[in-house]
């Protein structure tokens, strides 16, 4: 691991909200206690140069790899120990780390001190991991009780049709592809693109991942959710905004869309923006819900802060018969299932691969391209 690292160093206590606006090659100093994929994804993409966190980068609670994904990337990993930060956030400042200590730039004076470190070591994270596989009886047992607790408490909800907004009525006798922003789903994306731009189907993004579907220049739909990790081009896209209202009346992202003078609708439901659109473009008589980045299991929403999924059981019991989920399906271009060699390959006419191409090519056949502010 390097001995000195230098550059300017950024802060938020929200690391989707510091990836907005985050430099290149800068270093970050989080507040994200057991970082999770998509915030790591992120970092890479930002060629981040180390990785300062004021919380535990993996606590040891659940199974991980995420901090290990970081060092393989080159990036180092730190936690604080002890610090002398003032409450003021970075926003650029020159920082260096040496010998597992951070430093801010003084300018004429001395670097100033901030904080002693703990980098991340292969041994730290095989310890880490030993111990959530320790942990892991007691935390499944946790998540699976509270599951069953606010499934039981929350199971009226998806007993009766919620009031769906009056936009959603195009969705009807439609495909559906649902795409939130998880760890990987932008290769998924770029996996199942052909079949996103075809024309007549509908595209509802949650929240940030909006942004990425925009990456890949393809305009959803409809966004829905919290609006908390959307950026200003997402919101402008030309998509049907939908807020997430809470159950207890609260909508954060309306409160923040009618402070930028956009008109949006709401929709009030429990549960994860995710689970919200499931079940709105189900009762919105979907013929068929493709799913990308949605979360499933326990770890995933572990790593979302969420302490169980009653929700997102209740939302898959109801719209189960009408869910494809994609999810990882970019994993299947390096699968074995297409590698085919030597004498098999020839011995096939036409070879798996082909015919497996020829039937998405029907299946997702005579689609336009979804590339301008507004599709059909």
């Amino acid at each position: 691991m390097m001995n000195l690292i230098k550059g300017p160093i950024y802060e938020h206590e929200q690391t989707k909200k510091l990836l907005h606006f985050l430099p290149k090659r800068s270093i970050v100093f989080l507040w994200h206690e057991d970082l999770d994929g998509v915030a790591v994804d992120g970092l890479i993409n930002a060629q981040v140069k180390a990785v300062v966190n004021g919380r535990a980068s993996m606590t040891g609670s659940y199974p991980q790899q995420h901090v290990n994904t970081l060092l393989q990337a080159g990036i180092p990993v730190f936690d604080v120990i002890s610090s002398a930060k003032q409450e003021k956030p970075y926003q650029g400042e020159e920082a260096i780390i040496f010998q597992d200590e951070l430093y801010v730039d003084n300018k004429d004076f001395e670097p100033i001190f901030v904080a002693t470190l703990l980098p991340y070591t292969k041994g730290m994270i095989e310890e880490k991991t030993n111990q959530a596989q320790t942990n892991y009886s007691a935390q499944y047992d946790k998540f699976v009780r509270n599951t069953l607790r606010y499934a039981e408490k929350e199971c009226g909800w998806f007993q009766q049709i919620p009031d769906i907004p009056l936009s959603f009525a195009a969705i009807d006798k439609k495909e559906v592809f649902i795409v939130a922003r998880n760890t990987h789903y932008e290769k998924d994306i770029k996996a199942v693109r052909h079949a996103l731009m075809r024309k007549g189907t509908v595209i509802v993004a949650v929240d940030g991942a909006a942004d990425g579907l925009l990456k890949h220049k393809i305009i959803p739909d409809y966004i829905i959710g919290d609006m908390d990790s959307i950026s200003e081009q997402a919101v402008y896209c030309g998509a049907q905004l939908i807020c997430h209202e809470h159950p207890n009346g609260t909508s954060p992202g309306k409160e923040r869309l009618e402070n930028m003078g956009l008109i949006v609708e709401t929709i009030r439901f429990v549960g994860t923006s995710e689970d919200v659109a499931i079940t709105a473009t189900y009762w919105s008589g979907a013929s068929r819900l493709y799913l990308i980045g949605c979360r499933i299991g326990m770890t995933e929403f572990l790593e979302k802060g969420r302490a169980g999924m009653g929700s997102t059981w209740l939302c898959r019991i109801q719209a189960g018969d009408k869910i494809t989920d994609l999810k990882g399906i970019h994993q299947l271009a390096h699968s074995s299932i297409f590698s085919i060699h030597g004498q098999r390959q020839n011995s096939l006419k036409p070879s798996l691969l082909e015919t497996i191409q020829q039937l998405v090519s029907e299946r997702f056949g005579g689609w336009r391209k979804k590339e301008v502010l507004r599709h059909d």
